[in-house]
């Protein structure tokens, strides 16, 4: 019995983690049994008692237990003596949750037993560690199954294996257990465009439209008319620059085709200015297809003055609506 009343303290020590209740007070009545250190001539006998519990909420500890059993009429062995017996008990308990309803706990205390005068063995201060199991059948209300080991501290030290089933009552509600769950935020990209929404700076962007950093749509603009006349669609070789860019990306990313839009100021009749415009495009389409793009690849349009960019009744604005912008899409 001694190697099982060891065991059972080292392993008393080892349940002290767990999860806090958050009922306020828990009262158990028990009914178990004994089997005591042989020194103490004494009988394996049965016993009840009672439990008083404290909930201890940020603590290391869960509970603080006061205790009490009784044994009535005990036998001493080859003897016909009786006697009475009344254990008195504190306790800090420590819970192992394992699911919402079961749990292990540990238990670390001492207490005092105090025999009649039917009995040669004297009143005598203890230790007890333990374990147990709680197993919860409703909200507030539990089966409880535990074994201490009293170790007697008078005279020759004696263990004691005490085992007992209880019906647990709570007083308050029981939380249940938590199961901390590492939750991700999750940043979406809403279009589609390969740029998270929170840096999206243009959402809503149209399928297959290639787009900057910023999720808005990649423009490179070609400004074809601040050096020439009225009526000129010619490429100035400053602009050449400009064109390799276009010609470079569409290189790079054979999957995409670009869509040339001619613009123009507002000087010179609509239908002038659209035909205009329409010509700028095929003059950058013709500079692509030069340098290499293939013309199946370059689609053009003209928008005439209908898109200016800055404002018409200033040369400065007028020489910034005559352009031509490059669109890429795949």
């Amino acid at each position: 019995m001694k190697k099982i009343l060891l065991a059972l303290s080292l392993c008393a020590t080892t349940a002290l983690v767990a999860n806090e209740d958050s009922y306020g007070w828990q009262i158990t009545p028990v009914v178990g049994g004994t089997v005591f250190d042989g020194r103490l001539d004494l009988k394996q006998e049965f016993f009840f008692g009672l439990r008083v519990a404290k909930n201890i909420e940020s603590s290391f500890i869960d509970h603080i237990e006061l205790g009490y059993d009784r044994i009535s009429n005990g036998k001493q062995k080859n003897k016909e003596n009786k006697y009475n017996m009344n254990s008195y008990h504190l306790s800090a308990i420590k819970n192992l949750d394992i699911t919402d309803n079961f749990k292990f706990y540990g238990l670390l205390g001492g207490g005092y037993l105090r025999f009649n005068d039917g009995v040669s063995h004297p009143d005598s201060g203890f230790a007890q560690v333990g374990l147990g199991t709680k197993y919860y059948i409703a909200d507030n209300f539990n089966l409880r199954l535990e074994a201490r080991d009293v170790i007697t501290l008078k005279g020759k030290v004696s263990n004691n294996l005490f085992y007992s089933l209880g019906f647990g009552v709570d007083f308050g509600k029981r939380e249940q257990l938590k199961i901390l769950q590492e939750v991700a935020i999750v940043i979406g990209d809403e279009d589609g465009d390969g740029v998270l929404d929170n840096l999206d700076k243009c959402p809503g962007t149209p399928a297959g439209v290639v787009v900057d950093e910023h999720g808005c749509e990649k423009v490179i603009r070609l400004n074809l008319g601040v050096n020439f006349d009225f009526d000129s669609a010619k490429i100035s070789q400053e602009y050449k620059a400009e064109l390799e860019k276009v010609s470079s990306f569409l290189v790079d990313h054979d999957d995409y085709k670009v869509l040339l839009e001619g613009h123009t100021d507002s000087k010179g009749t609509k239908d002038y200015n659209q035909k205009l415009s329409e010509k700028r495009a095929v003059s950058v389409k013709n500079a692509l297809v030069d340098l290499g793009v293939d013309v199946d690849r370059i689609s053009i349009v003209g928008y005439g003055e209908t898109q200016p960019i800055a404002d018409n009744s200033t040369e400065t604005g007028r020489a910034e609506n005559r352009r031509v912008e490059a669109k890429f899409k795949n």
